[in-house]
């Protein structure tokens, strides 16, 4: 393989990420580092975009050095068409994760503006601003095959048993994403292939934790559409389609949030406990019990994370789900 200035940057890019694994202080500078693009961003979300761009990187080099793909119809096309292809399979697994949630609030009867928590063997959360279903099905995998994730890392895997089986369609989706992306690289500038790489992996984490909504998602969908928009002279107005779309999406998710959130109260409902939820110490306004669902109204005097991390708390080991309502203007 020839070496050029991307696959260095890909095989260092490899080493800082496998160094991140077992060097603690590595670690918190890392997560630092991608927090504004991997926003929420956990060590195992800042592990795998190291792993995910410097794999891009070098393995265009090889393809673009191998015979085989250089004779092959398989990339015989155009890179914007495997880009739209990447596009299009993106947004599809984003809606598809939509889906799932708004399937599972349906199923337990609650609002689909709420933060679903599922508590055994270790807490997990997903909601349609911030989803975690197909990390879910990561977290199944790791758990079957015995693959070794510090325990600071968290793979979803206490949301598997409320999830639909076909929610593992993720396995098929993410390699082939991951392919099509490698094959709409090629015939493209140096500094395009940076941001296309690092379009792809913002993407492909997207997918898996966090879904539409996400910064990851929005990010990479913002870097993917700005190279498939570029014409040659570049011209500003290249800009305006992707701008627009994801402006768009910003704005839906912003007035999700707003319609969604309650100022006033928590509402928090759990399964199978008759009136006997332990939040003490908080001002509860109203509870009541039907079949077997109890809702607790409580004054929402404390910033909505803040309140989250105290459920969790309180109620690991005791409902093994619960739903927590949204409030979006605690945090101001």
């Amino acid at each position: 393989m020839h070496i050029n200035r991307l696959s260095i940057i890909g095989i260092v890019m490899i080493v800082i990420g496998v160094l991140t694994i077992f060097i603690r202080s590595l670690d918190t500078i890392m997560l630092q580092i991608t927090y504004p693009f991997l926003m929420g961003s956990s060590e195992g979300k800042s592990i795998i975009f190291f792993f995910l761009m410097g794999s891009i990187l070098i393995i265009n080099q090889l393809m673009k050095n191998s015979k085989f793909f250089e004779n092959s119809k398989i990339s015989s096309k155009n890179g914007n068409y495997y880009l739209k292809l990447v596009i299009i399979l993106a947004l599809t697994t984003y809606i598809i994760g939509l889906l799932f949630e708004i399937w599972i609030r349906s199923k337990f009867g609650v609002s689909i503006f709420t933060t679903f928590i599922s508590t055994s063997p270790s807490i997990s959360t997903s909601s349609i601003i911030h989803s975690h279903i197909f990390k879910s099905m990561l977290g199944i995998l790791i758990s079957d095959t015995g693959i070794y994730v510090p325990l600071n890392i968290h793979t979803g895997i206490s949301l598997a048993q409320y999830v639909p089986k076909f929610a593992s369609i993720i396995f098929a989706v993410f390699p082939i994403v991951y392919i099509l992306g490698l094959f709409s690289i090629k015939n493209r500038t140096d500094s395009q292939k940076i941001l296309l790489a690092f379009a792809l992996s913002t993407t492909l984490i997207g997918m898996v934790d966090g879904g539409l909504f996400s910064s990851p998602s929005i990010i990479g969908l913002f870097g993917l559409l700005i190279i498939y928009s570029i014409k040659n002279p570049f011209s500003l107005s290249n800009l305006i389609k992707p701008s627009t779309i994801i402006i768009v999406l910003l704005m839906i998710r912003v007035l999700l949030g707003l319609m969604g959130s309650n100022p006033h109260i928590y509402e928090v409902t759990t399964f199978g406990v008759d009136g006997n939820v332990d939040l003490q110490g908080y001002n509860i306004l109203n509870e009541k019990t039907i079949n077997g669902k109890t809702i607790i109204d409580v004054s929402s005097d404390t910033n909505e994370l803040t309140f989250l991390n105290q459920t969790f708390n309180r109620f690991k080991g005791n409902y093994p789900i619960y739903f927590v309502s949204w409030n979006i203007y605690s945090f101001f």
